[in-house]
Formats: structure tokens, C-alpha cells, sequence
């Protein structure tokens, strides 16, 4: 057996002292410069541990699993907050598509994406997701409804469907294209997305 089989075995968080954000900190930079350098399959937590200069069992009380850090690593926020409201909301909206496609083209989300994709078929993986991306969404949640509050756009946009929209469109073009073009990109999806938000409630609703 080796010692990645052997650690791997521990998978579930174990009570004990209070995390150190430094050290977790040091263990998101560490995933991420391997995914950059290595790969996704080359990125275990053996490694990992080993780069951030901590042990392996102090990676699984903070995270359950390989795959769980490597989410939070490559789609969790990074030490960045969401961008303030200007009180522009197509500028705002461009801001965070610039954002989103600069997040989902480096060098570790590039590497780290298919091979997440491909692990992340079950439900517990999806939670995960949700939960990691739960401040990012609720802000921009906040974004549109702060639109609607002051009367720039109407009420009805599927702040949810949006935000979808938005994360999966720059990672599909991250993905496929990288950063060519990138600032035409970014105007015609905020464009877009401003069109969607301040069409309002379909006739239907």
C-alpha cells in the first residue's frame, strides 16, 4: 500500500484543536501551484502537505477528501470578497464576469476543472459545490436586488439562473478559449446578462 493509499483512507474531518486559517491558507496556495504545475491527477495530498509544509493528517481534519480541497481550491473565493455595487449595474455586471473569466483561465482552475467534472457525479459532491460557492451567489443575489430596490431594473430576473449562466458561460470560454479576446467577451456577456436582468417578469409570470 502506499502512503498516499494509506492516507487517503482517513476521510472524515476529526475533532481537535481550532483550525489555523494561515495553514489552510497555505494548503488552497499549495493545491493550486501543483495544479498548475503538475496536474490535477499529480496533485495528492502527499504532495500537497509536502509543499505547504505541514502533515497529511492535518489536511483531513480540515477536509474530508482530496476531491473536496481541490473544490475549494480551485472554485472556492480565494481571500477575495465579491466586488462592492457601483450603482451601475451594467458595469457591475461586467466587473464580475472580468472576475469569473480571469478566475476560471489560470493556470489551476484549467488544469483542476475536467478532472473535478469528471469526479464530482454524486450528490454529496454537488453539495459541496453549493456550499463552496454559497457567499459568491447570496452576493450576487444581493447585486440584483439592490437593482430592483432602487428601480434600475424591474422585479422577476432568476437571480439563481443568472448566476448560473455566468459562472458556467466564463468557464465554458475559459475552458475552450482562454483568454482570447477576453474584453470582448466581457462586454458582450455583461450585454447579455444586463438584457436578462432588466427584461423583468415574463408575460407568463
Amino acid at each position: 500500500m502506499t502512503s498516499e493509499t494509506s492516507e487517503t483512507s482517513e476521510t472524515s474531518p476529526r475533532p481537535g484543536r481550532p483550525r489555523d486559517a494561515d495553514k489552510d491558507l497555505a494548503v488552497l496556495i499549495a493545491a493550486r501551484q501543483l495544479l498548475a504545475e503538475v496536474g490535477y491527477p499529480q496533485t495528492t495530498i502527499v504532495a500537497i502537505a509536502k509543499r505547504a509544509g505541514v502533515n497529511s493528517p492535518a489536511i483531513y481534519r480540515r477536509w474530508p477528501t482530496r476531491q473536496a480541497l481541490l473544490e475549494e481550491a480551485i472554485h472556492g473565493p480565494g481571500g477575495h470578497a465579491p466586488p462592492e455595487p457601483t450603482g451601475n449595474l451594467r458595469a457591475d455586471l461586467a466587473t464580475w464576469v472580468r472576475i469569473f473569466l480571469a478566475r476560471a483561465d489560470s493556470p489551476a482552475a484549467r488544469a483542476g476543472v475536467p478532472g473535478l467534472l469528471a469526479d464530482s457525479q454524486t450528490e454529496e459532491a454537488r453539495r459541496r459545490l453549493l456550499a463552496i460557492g454559497a457567499p459568491v451567489r447570496k452576493a450576487f443575489a444581493e447585486l440584483l436586488g439592490g437593482a430592483v430596490d432602487d428601480g434600475r431594473i424591474a422585479p422577476g430576473a432568476d437571480a439563481e439562473l443568472v448566476f448560473e449562466i455566468l459562472a458556467g458561460t466564463t468557464t465554458f470560454h475559459a475552458l475552450s478559449r482562454g483568454s482570447e479576446e477576453a474584453e470582448l467577451f466581457v462586454s458582450r456577456m455583461a450585454d447579455a446578462l444586463y438584457a436578462l436582468v432588466a427584461a423583468g417578469r415574463t408575460a407568463e409570470q
